[in-house]
């Protein structure tokens, strides 16, 4: 078993006999610690060395220790930082803290309680540390899925459908049936593989979006074209209840595309046999928000209210409906519906995360309205624009 290290601090101050007893108490105590007098030497040990931790004397010749606590942030270094301050100096502790340092001392200072300052800092930035390197490993595996399983499953989808035309010989109905079915499947891990890639990239502020102004029913015309098929082979109706409009929207047509597919896809999985499911799609002005009930625990633009019209999106079915428990939690990530019969149908509880961090990527808020064994309309409200962009 490897032994960790001992922590390594630095005692910044000029006051040469208060670091010489601190570097003494500090030692004694396991760390292996370094001295520098003033805060250029300061700069230039930890650029050199690296620390875990720096108590840092506000005051000193030259540069001061708030300016020294300044630069460690502005080239992003993560080393704790304790400020070590004389009484009366208070106010420059305050800017030190709202700068970054994360605890302060007043000179002159019981070394036990300094000690237990310094462990609790360090403990600290290593929970930070080992949070960040977490967060990046998860990163690192969200996008390897991107190349390592999606690619590959592209792949498969491509050579299935080779054989499903019938270019690699004759098939007949019931084969083509079956290779269609291996095709959705396909289909659908990569679609969950996207979901996934692309609530990180919301979340990291990485996602790329092209908006222009988009006709919401040419949207919904042509989901219902891609998934008629689909729902033929169920036995399920799918229908486009909406009238073209002059109205559009300012989103990212290809992201709302995919949005409406996550909400139609889910729709098929539950509704059964002989169901049916609507697109729909209106413009309403801003006086008729109150009659739309938008939930309480719908997040809503700050600005929502003042737009002079919106559209509203909706996608209903006649599955089983929702339980009210669930209606509050299902755009979260990794939730599915309680329902057990919904739950059998498969799905990671992407999709519907997806669909909230798109909707509120172009100032819209999304929600369900279900009631049991009465199926589910999801409703998504955009505001509505008529200049070019």
């Amino acid at each position: 078993m490897t032994q960790q290290s001992p922590d390594k601090v630095l005692i910044v101050d000029d006051e040469s006999d208060i670091a010489q007893i601190l570097k003494l108490h500090l030692e004694e105590a396991g760390y292996l610690t370094s001295w520098a007098a003033n805060g250029e030497t300061g700069l230039n040990l930890l650029h050199a060395n690296g620390y875990d931790l720096v108590l840092l004397d506000v005051r000193m010749p030259g540069i001061s220790g708030v300016e020294v606590l300044r630069r460690l942030r502005s080239d992003n270094f993560d080393t704790a930082v304790i400020m070590m301050t004389a009484h009366g100096n208070e106010s420059l502790v305050v800017d030190c803290m709202k700068t970054g340092a994360v605890d302060y001392v007043a000179k002159p200072f019981d070394i036990d309680d300094l000690l237990l300052r310094i462990e609790r800092a360090i403990n600290n930035r290593r929970t930070v540390i080992e949070k960040q390197f977490l967060e990046q490993e998860k990163e690192d595996f969200i996008f390897m899925l991107s190349h390592d399983m999606k690619n590959p499953l592209t792949a498969v989808i491509g050579s299935i459908d080779i054989m499903r035309e019938g270019r690699l010989g004759p098939v007949n109905p019931e084969q083509v049936d079956y290779l269609q079915s291996s095709i959705e499947s396909c289909e659908e891990v990569v679609t969950m593989i996207d979901n996934l890639l692309d609530i990180q990239r919301f979340n990291t502020g990485r996602m790329p979006t092209r908006v222009s102004l988009v006709n919401p029913h040419t949207v919904l015309a042509e989901a219902v074209r891609r998934f008629s098929p689909a729902a033929a082979r169920e036995h399920i109706l799918l229908t486009l209840a909406a009238q073209s409009s002059s109205q559009k929207i300012a989103v990212d047509s290809s992201i709302l595309t995919r949005v409406i597919a996550n909400l139609v896809g889910n729709a098929l999985k539950f509704t059964p046999e002989n169901g049916s499911i609507t697109l729909s799609c209106r413009s309403i002005e801003n006086g008729e928000l109150p009659k739309i009930g938008i939930p309480p625990y719908v997040i809503v633009p700050a600005d929502f209210s003042g737009h002079h019209c919106f559209v509203k999106i909706s996608v209903s079915d006649t599955g089983n409906g929702i339980s009210p428990d669930d209606l509050t939690r299902i755009f979260e990530r990794y939730v599915q519906a309680g329902n057990s019969s919904q739950r059998s149908r498969g799905g990671a509880g992407l999709g519907l995360a997806f669909c909230k961090k798109a909707v509120s990527e172009f100032n819209g808020c999304i929600w369900v309205e279900s009631e049991a064994d009465r199926g589910s309309e999801f409703i998504i409200l955009l505001p509505c624009h008529s200049a070019a962009l």
